[in-house]
């Protein structure tokens, strides 16, 4: 996938850019430890150098020697390529996966209005859908600040029952103040004799805007999760997230069989998913040690046959209106046919890796951790917002319920989240000893196993770049890393949805 990177030296100088400005803004002497050989190396000796030759930062390093000093990582996309096409499970890595998402803008469609559906319908013709248009900053936003990160299920929950607590407070206030009319007015002009009652109803008034201005964030995410839900539902993107994961952890590396039996069944069946979802499915599998090249040669080849022939219940136009439940469709619409080519052509380029043995272990990708909640806690965290929410108490999402608890299973920790661990607390025989370590204080490369010998001060901040772009569910999974004693700063050289990284592959061929 570097290769492609380095076809642009400009993207290569503005990685390095990029980084050299990050410490400039930290006014501190990082350390860097990068895997050797390739873009990374390159990144991280020309970073270096410009360090090392800044003569404000040279001049002031005694001043930061008692600072606890950045690590920072330097990470090549080739170790892991599973990550930035499977599906996510998080609200934020949902959001950029099914919807269309850049710099903090979400754009979907919805249907219209009833009235207007029905006037519309009068007039002979189809009610186009309407595009909306949100803008979500999780710096501003107290919601998606602490919800992003978070299991999509959890975030339904969490919003069904903040919207109903501030609706709550809302109705309070706005009783007390339509109650009592003009005694209310005067008590809080200071002429009338309420005293402490006054008081308090003026602080409720006062605190009535901010109050609102919450309630407006919440019924945007409201809109905004009823949009991935939709997507998710109708596209069954629990079984795909489930399957993935299992192919990635390596949970069907003893039985190569089922895994092509399960694989085929989904990437086969014309009521899962679309065409990008099917072939993001096989690229894991692809991607995993659970198929050989013949094995992966006859799945892409059913997928393909299967689409051609019955095409999908799912539109596969991203911000396409999704088709009804009963909906069939014989062929392929031009765009998806163009997005079906795309995808077999990322496939043959995995496909060379494997020939050529530059596939990475399956068993390096991504490591089991923790258990997150369990199925049937998903189901009801759903089944609660939705019986709150009319607006989207549909067929559709009822079907959905079932399936979501599995977005709520273990947590999995990713390639990139398990070196920048084995680096931070310092674990022998791990990326500690295998990547190269620079030190702006220090001419030429330092020996990690002299430094083993060494006393070492304890990461307190460490910065993860990744060279060969990088992706909201990568990043969120990096935060595993970070506590109470450590801070974890993500970077890449830009981030790419599933579908984009897709189609950077496809250009491999």
């Amino acid at each position: 996938y570097l290769l492609f990177f380095l076809k642009s030296t400009s993207n290569l100088v503005h990685s390095i850019d990029t980084l050299y400005d990050t410490n400039m803004f930290i006014r501190t002497i990082k350390i860097n430890q990068c895997s050797k050989g390739g873009a990374p190396e390159m990144v991280a000796r020309k970073l270096n150098r410009l360090i090392t030759e800044h003569p404000t930062l040279i001049r002031s390093k005694e001043r930061h020697q008692t600072y606890h000093r950045p690590v920072l990582v330097i990470m090549d996309r080739n170790m892991d390529l599973i990550t930035p096409i499977q599906h996510a499970s998080t609200y934020q890595a949902l959001i950029d996966d099914v919807l269309d998402h850049k710099a903090n803008r979400v754009e979907f469609n919805v249907k219209p209005d009833a009235a207007t559906q029905e006037a519309v319908k009068r007039r002979g013709r189809i009610p186009p859908p309407v595009r909306k248009k949100l803008d979500i900053d999780p710096d501003v936003d107290p919601f998606y600040s602490r919800h992003k990160f978070n299991p999509f299920p959890e975030a339904i929950e969490s919003n069904g029952a903040e919207l109903q607590d501030v609706t709550a407070k809302e109705g309070q206030i706005r009783s007390k103040t339509s109650g009592t009319g003009g005694a209310d007015a005067a008590a809080m002009s200071g002429t009338g004799g309420g005293g402490g009652d006054s008081s308090d109803l003026a602080t409720a008034v006062e605190s009535l805007p901010i109050l609102l201005d919450r309630k407006k964030k919440l019924e945007v995410h409201t809109s905004i999760l009823q949009a991935v839900m939709n997507e998710v539902a109708a596209r069954d993107v629990p079984q795909f997230y489930e399957l993935e994961t299992s192919l990635a952890t390596g949970a069907y590396k003893n039985d190569s069989a089922k895994a092509k039996k399960e694989v085929m069944e989904l990437a086969t069946d014309p009521t899962k998913g679309n065409v990008d979802d099917k072939v993001r499915l096989v690229i894991v599998y692809a991607l995993s040690a659970a198929g050989n090249s013949a094995d992966i040669d006859e799945v892409a080849s059913e997928m393909k046959n299967s689409l051609e022939t019955k095409g999908s219940t799912v539109g596969g136009e991203e911000g396409a209106p999704l088709l009804s439940e009963n909906a069939t469709r014989g062929t392929l619409s031009k765009e998806e046919h163009a997005r079906l080519e795309m995808g077999l052509r990322a496939i043959d380029y995995l496909k060379k890796l494997r020939s050529m043995h530059m596939i990475p272990n399956i068993n390096d990708v991504m490591q089991t951790e923790v258990s997150g909640g369990s199925g049937a806690s998903g189901s009801d965290m759903l089944s609660s917002f939705m019986a709150r929410a009319t607006n989207q108490a549909t067929g559709l999402l009822a079907k959905a319920t079932d399936r979501l608890g599995t977005m709520l299973g273990k947590i999995h920790k990713h390639r990139a989240t398990l070196v920048l661990e084995n680096i931070c607390e310092m674990r022998p025989t791990t990326e500690d000893d295998d990547y190269l370590y620079l030190d702006p204080r220090v001419k030429g490369d330092v020996d990690v196993a002299t430094l083993r010998n060494a006393t070492r001060a304890p990461v307190r901040e460490a910065i993860a770049f990744m060279i060969g772009g990088g992706c909201y569910g990568e990043y969120q999974n990096l935060q595993m890393v970070a506590n109470e004693r450590r801070h974890v700063t993500y970077g890449s050289t830009e981030i790419v949805d599933p579908c984009t990284f897709m189609s950077h592959l496809s250009k491999l061929v």
